[in-house]
């Protein structure tokens, strides 16, 4: 019913008073009709009573010029000599019941303009909002007729804002505005996966971008770099991934061949305790840089070291070699979990070392038993390899073990590769599809102002303040208000001109120390020139600026604010409404 409610209610407006309906008029009347407490009825009786239906009509309308009125505000055109005649001699019935009688008997053609009028009337009641103008309101219907041409040109004036009343442009504004704010909030959350693979980058081979970037890098910055270096590694590839997957599978059918061929229960043995140590050697992973650095900087950094050193040079008989040339805590920490130092060895040197209360702590303990175990597993490794190359019948083996470790090693690389290619191509992608929607705002703007040159202009404020007195200007920061200064010179603001700034904006009519330090807010400044309008760059910026009676803003330290000078114009000459200020 709601829906019904609604254009019956447009359609007396449009017929009645000849305009659109505004958004809270209509919402009122169709909750009135809806809840029960009015009638369409009474919603006729009264507009007819009303001061605006008295002031269009006049009070003193006859018959002829009432009925005359309606069709044109209906049916766009002027009721025949019979349908006049009928319906002011024959059909007498009240003025408030012309619309719905009009609507009851109209023709196909008639019903198709009404329909027309109606429709474009609800778009302006549902697009302007708060920004209804009754002037608009009744121009936006003006020219509607039948046609598809009419609608579309009524819909086009509207869109542009060349309604009087209407800001021009103030849709591309707002959804430049929405764009960049959705680019903004985009980048917001995506910058964890692009710190992700920025540092993913930096640690493989083909790093000169991503390694190369400072701390305080921009979102920007970054995603160039991703893009830079994942394009490097991929053409470094000497190989696709699919060659290099026959590579491995080359190699693994040559390593089995080898083994295969093997018939000596020494021979198969020999190779099997050379696997178990590659095995066991890959499965181990050494501690890192950093662990290492702590542990031996813990070790130096202890009080008691130099005794400790002293305990340890002293130390003989020892497996792995002699202690005396050790002189500091790298060599000792060396010598601690070399392969080649035996568990006796340790417990001698653990014993030298209590003088130092780190040695004995459990990070330090932790690091130096993993280092132990690769370094063990490194030399196991190595004795197995030396068996089986000095072997005659499995001196090829451990070559082959080791080209089928490479051909791994080039298809991971290769993978890894053409993961970070995919990774920084969906990000790429991603971040364009965002930026299109702002360039294809833009470019509409340009084309709105090609398109309108003769009567209306929209200006970037930060890339252009020029403004001309023979057509309406609005004004607008295509991204948030930078802290620059900005100066309208006399006649750039004028009739009909507007600064968009914006629903992230609060106006403050009160003095620039008196801010609201929980919102962005603008102000009006007056000077002996005209008017300032003062923007926050940040919320409680106008808290930081200092002020005089006669230039206004006098410093402005940090960019807190952006001001825009409007010469010649005093404060008397603008309005403001909506984050919109005004020449009125």
């Amino acid at each position: 019913m709601a829906t019904t409610t609604a254009t019956q209610i447009q359609q007396l407006y449009v017929g009645l008073l000849g305009r659109a309906a505004d958004q809270g008029g209509l919402n009122w009347w169709v909750e009135e009709v809806t809840t029960g407490g009015r009638t369409l009825e009474d919603i006729r009786a009264s507009f007819v009573t009303s001061t605006e239906y008295t002031t269009t009509y006049g009070a003193a309308t006859t018959r002829t010029d009432l009925v005359t009125a309606i069709y044109s505000n209906l049916f766009e055109r002027t009721p025949s000599a019979d349908e006049l005649a009928y319906w002011v001699s024959t059909d007498t019935r009240p003025a408030d019941q012309l619309v719905t009688a009009f609507l009851e008997f109209a023709s196909t053609a008639d019903q198709a303009v009404i329909n027309n009028k109606t429709f474009v009337a609800q778009t302006y009641t549902d697009t302007v909002g708060t920004g209804f103008s009754a002037e608009g309101a009744a121009a936006v219907i003006a020219d509607v007729d039948g046609t598809s041409a009419s609608v579309a040109t009524a819909l086009e004036n509207l869109s542009s804002g060349s309604l009087p009343g209407q800001v021009p442009g103030i849709g591309l504004i707002n959804g430049l505005a929405s764009a960049e704010a959705a680019l903004a909030a985009y980048e917001t959350s995506n910058t964890a996966n692009v710190d992700a693979l920025v540092a993913k980058l930096a640690a493989t081979e083909f790093n000169t971008e991503t390694s190369g970037l400072d701390a305080d890098a921009t979102y920007a910055e970054k995603l160039d770099a991703i893009k830079a270096d994942a394009a490097a590694a991929t053409a470094a590839k000497a190989k696709t991934t699919n060659q290099l997957n026959a590579d491995v599978l080359d190699a693994t059918a040559d390593l089995k061949t080898i083994k295969d061929s093997l018939t000596s229960a020494d021979d198969k043995k020999l190779v099997a305790d050379f696997d178990a140590a590659v095995a066991a050697n890959a499965a181990l992973t050494a501690p890192s840089t950093a662990d290492v650095g702590a542990a031996t900087g813990g070790l130096g950094g202890d009080a008691g070291f130099a005794d400790a050193l002293t305990a340890v040079k002293a130390l003989t008989g020892l497996t792995g070699g002699s202690t005396t040339a050790l002189a500091s805590a790298e060599e000792v920490y060396g010598f601690y979990t070399a392969a080649t130092t035996t568990d006796a060895d340790r417990v001698k040197l653990d014993a030298a070392l209590k003088a130092d209360t780190y040695a004995s702590t459990s990070s330090f303990k932790a690091t130096a038993a993993a280092d132990i175990a690769k370094n063990t597993a490194i030399a196991n490794e190595e004795s197995a390899k030396d068996l089986v190359d000095g072997n005659a019948t499995t001196e090829d083996y451990s070559g082959a073990v080791s080209a089928l470790a490479n051909a791994k090693a080039d298809l991971a690389e290769a993978q890894l590769a053409d993961t970070n290619q995919a990774a920084a191509d969906t990000i790429a992608k991603d971040q364009a599809a965002e930026v299109a929607k702002v360039t294809a705002v833009t470019e509409a703007i340009t084309k709105f102002n090609a398109e309108n040159e003769d009567k209306l202009e929209l200006h970037d404020i930060a890339k252009s303040v020029v403004g001309t007195d023979t057509v309406k200007d609005t004004f607008y920061f295509a991204a948030k208000a930078d802290g620059a200064d900005y100066n309208f010179a006399t006649k750039a603001f004028g009739a009909g001109d507007s600064i968009v700034l914006g629903s992230g904006y609060s106006f403050n009519n009160g003095a620039l120390t008196a801010g609201d330090n929980t919102k962005l807010e603008f102000f009006l400044q007056k000077t002996d020139t005209g008017t300032q309008v003062v923007i926050e760059s940040k919320i409680f910026g106008s808290d930081s600026v200092t002020a005089d009676a006669h230039t206004g803003v006098a410093t402005n330290p940090a960019d807190a604010v952006t001001v825009i000078n409007l010469v010649g114009v005093t404060a008397e000459h603008l309005s403001v409404a909506n984050g919109v200020v005004s020449y009125v």
